[in-house]
């Protein structure tokens, strides 16, 4: 192929870009499109030309070449003119799938068809998984975005099926068994840095299809854009760079742990380092690292793995979570031992994390020496931007926030902003629009509380203190919990009461 830039930079119109069809978006998808800043300026039969803002992107030029082959001529292109197309151009994949699903949908070439373009609509909407649940007479295919199910389209039952059937073959799932569940993994050849976990379950009406979206993107996530404030990074960055010691992530499953730590590996990851992880699953892939699968069926479970893991000479371990007793008191040891140990626990907030250790057979004076920070955290989600307006709290949202008195109690921190004062006060809030679904949100963004256990703390966890007891004396050093957080981030027009109030509501 010719990778050969013209001298003279080419200047590109967005209204002569060939976007609006459904072919050219079928050639160059627009996850692709953003990724790489690159689209298709023209097709013809002698080959196909490529505006790019960085035509020389090694990653851009591989897919390229894979995709059309050698007969490819490139343009350089500004970020105006790929904003102008992405602004000016839409694709309407719904209307598209639609029309599949009612023009001769039993048809292969059209199953293919419906499959694929159902996987780049929850692609386009940033959708973290997709559901497609028979009912009686038609099937009804949900995107989770920013951690809420939406009804996006339903199918008829025959379609549903041959549907099913195309997922399996995509799986490489036995496609005849639908009485016992199944597992597997697609990876679109569209999309590097994305892939598709499949999980298939027997239900009433048929087999029930989740499939969970495993972006890579978030490994070029910094600090800031998780939602951690300076001060938070400053905690964090001089923790992870100790030599031993465990740092854990807490909360809830679907609160963006994995995340946090994959962010945190990223930050660490360098030649002279030795990084092993043990997960289930294997999420999203970190180039660099050394990433197993717990798989019980060959008997490599956490401890066994740990144990393995701690024969190859690691200098940095990520247990994916501790489920059990045994996990727990090995990992701590490897943190006690000259390891820095990440992994992430089940509890509402960070000060239960020392409780949950103890609980789990972990001697005192272990969890008093080795845990150097804990990470508690939820997910809220953000303020469409595109349809923010600022409003008074409605009655409702008021009354809700009255009647919690950790609410009440973090807004009398703020001076500023006295609890009598805010029903005068206004507030960002989405109104709803068409890039947001109507919801009023769009992308998701962390609330967290760290803990960096002092000589007291210590001495409290040597005692089995309760986590109410260890939370008053961190906050007479400066902790602020989630809800503090949260409440912040309403202020500055991030997120809403709302979501804080949703999220918190077990904290």
């Amino acid at each position: 192929m010719n990778f050969k830039i013209p001298i003279k930079v080419k200047a590109v119109l967005a209204d002569k870009a060939v976007l609006a069809n459904k072919e050219s978006s079928d050639l160059m998808p627009w996850e692709v499109i953003k990724e790489f800043k690159a689209f298709i300026l023209e097709k013809n039969p002698e080959g196909i030309k490529i505006g790019a803002v960085d035509p020389e992107n090694k990653s851009l030029q591989q897919y390229i070449r894979q995709r059309f082959g050698d007969n490819v001529t490139w343009s350089r292109i500004t970020e105006e003119d790929l904003s102008s197309i992405l602004k000016n151009h839409t694709y309407d994949f719904k209307t598209d799938i639609l029309e599949l699903i009612s023009n001769s949908p039993a048809t292969n070439n059209n199953i293919i068809k419906i499959v694929d373009k159902t996987i780049k609509y929850s692609f386009n909407k940033k959708a973290s998984d997709i559901h497609i649940e028979p009912i009686k007479n038609e099937a009804v295919v949900r995107f989770r975005i920013d951690g809420t199910l939406q009804t996006m389209f339903t199918m008829p039952i025959n379609v549903y099926q041959a549907v099913v059937a195309r997922i399996k073959i995509l799986a490489n799932l036995k496609i005849d068994e639908y009485r016992f569940p199944q597992d597997g993994r697609i990876e679109p050849e569209d999309f590097y840095n994305t892939s598709l976990r499949v999980s298939t379950m027997p239900t009433l009406f048929g087999e029930k299809i989740a499939m969970r979206v495993l972006d890579d993107s978030h490994k070029n996530l910094s600090l800031s854009k998780l939602g951690l404030s300076e001060e938070q990074e400053r905690i964090i960055l001089g923790n992870i760079e100790k030599p031993f010691g465990m740092v854990i992530a807490s909360g809830p499953t679907g609160s963006g742990k994995t995340t946090t730590l994959y962010a945190l590996l990223q930050l660490l990851k360098k030649d002279g380092l030795n990084i092993s992880t043990l997960e289930d699953p294997i999420e999203y892939i970190l180039m660099g690292v050394n990433q197993t699968q717990i798989n019980p069926r060959a008997k490599l479970t956490f401890p066994s793995g740990l144990r393995a893991i701690l024969r190859q000479d690691p200098d940095i371990i990520m247990v994916g979570e501790i489920r059990d007793s045994e996990t727990s008191v090995m990992a701590t040891n490897a943190a006690m031992t000259g390891h820095l140990v990440f992994t992430t626990i089940h509890t509402n907030d960070a000060p239960s994390s020392f409780i949950r250790l103890l609980e789990m057979k972990v001697e005192d004076f272990v969890v008093s020496s080795t845990v150097n920070l804990v990470i508690a955290q939820r997910l809220v989600r953000k303020i469409c931007k595109s349809c923010a307006k600022k409003r008074k709290l409605s009655p409702a949202i008021f009354n809700k926030i009255m009647e919690r008195k950790d609410i009440v109690a973090a807004l009398e921190k703020r001076k500023e902003n006295l609890v009598s004062e805010l029903e005068k006060h206004t507030f960002y809030v989405g109104a709803g629009c068409e890039e947001c679904l109507g919801t009023g949100y769009l992308s998701r963004i962390g609330i967290f509380e760290l803990l960096q256990p002092n000589k007291e703390i210590h001495d409290l966890i040597l005692r089995h203190e309760s986590a109410d007891v260890i939370k008053s004396a961190a906050e007479k050093n400066g902790f602020q919990d989630m809800i503090t957080d949260g409440i912040e981030k309403v202020f500055k027009g991030i997120t809403t009461f709302d979501e804080v109030l949703r999220t918190t509501k077990n904290v």
